[in-house]
């Protein structure tokens, strides 16, 4: 049987691909968890994470296979159900160490989430991006969580209202992703960013991830001395010098 998802450790970084070029690369329940554990264990022996997808499309949503049948009992029992997506878009927050996605094709519902919830997107022409929720009587906070620190507020409304698929320039303007390319020098500015990483010593890697996570919710004055002491601590570590 094939593998769903592929799990690769290139030097320095980890790779996880999702291996469903068949179906546009869906997501069931189990994978989601399974990919929040491969994120997790990244953290503890890589300096970053690069998240991919084969075949025409990036992810065109969550697969049901695997999922619990029937309609939940109470709103405690859909809470349960739904945990396992929060976890996985929570995988990204809590990593130490960034996650870099190439995207292609369509990225609909879950795919859009993964994109946005990535640290740095690099999206091929061709990426189309869009929570289609609302189209089929789902109320998508679950995908919205995901986009509340990385678009303005207009854009996560359009997106989740007009159920639109937008182009990879759209989705650039919206902070959803990082750099849109020609599709055939995705692979190109993939590796030059992975290049940037390789060459950057870990301790600036990790503190860059630890302040842009951190200063977002603090004021002016504390995200300041924030950037004021971890530049002082950081810059004399050992892990820096002759770098």
């Amino acid at each position: 049987m094939t593998e769903k998802i592929l799990y690769d450790k290139k030097g320095d970084a980890t790779h996880i691909t999702l291996n469903r070029g068949d179906c546009g690369g869906l997501v069931s329940d189990p994978m989601a968890a399974q990919l929040a554990s491969m994120i997790d264990a990244a953290n503890e022996n890589s300096k970053y994470v690069v998240f991919r997808s084969v075949g025409k499309d990036f992810c065109l949503g969550r697969d049901s296979d695997g999922r619990e049948p029937g309609r939940p009992a109470d709103a405690m029992e859909s809470r349960r159900r739904s945990e396992v997506v929060f976890n996985f878009y929570g995988s990204f927050r809590r990593s130490k160490i960034p996650v870099i996605a190439a995207t292609q094709g369509r990225s609909l519902g879950f795919g859009c989430a993964i994109a946005s919830v990535c640290d740095i997107t690099i999206a091929a022409g061709s990426s189309r991006f869009a929570l289609p929720e609302m189209g089929h009587n789902i109320m998508p906070t679950m995908a919205m969580s995901s986009l509340v620190d990385r678009v303005g507020r207009k854009a996560a409304l359009y997106l989740t209202y007009s159920t639109e698929e937008i182009d990879a320039y759209t989705a650039l303007a919206y902070g959803l992703v990082s750099r849109v390319v020609d599709d055939d020098k995705l692979d190109i500015h993939l590796d030059m960013v992975c290049a940037a990483l390789d060459k950057a010593p870990i301790p600036a890697v990790l503190s860059v991830k630890e302040y842009a996570t951190n200063a977002l919710t603090m004021s002016i004055e504390q995200a300041t001395d924030f950037a004021r002491n971890m530049h002082s601590a950081v810059n004399t570590s050992k892990g820096m010098m002759g770098n």
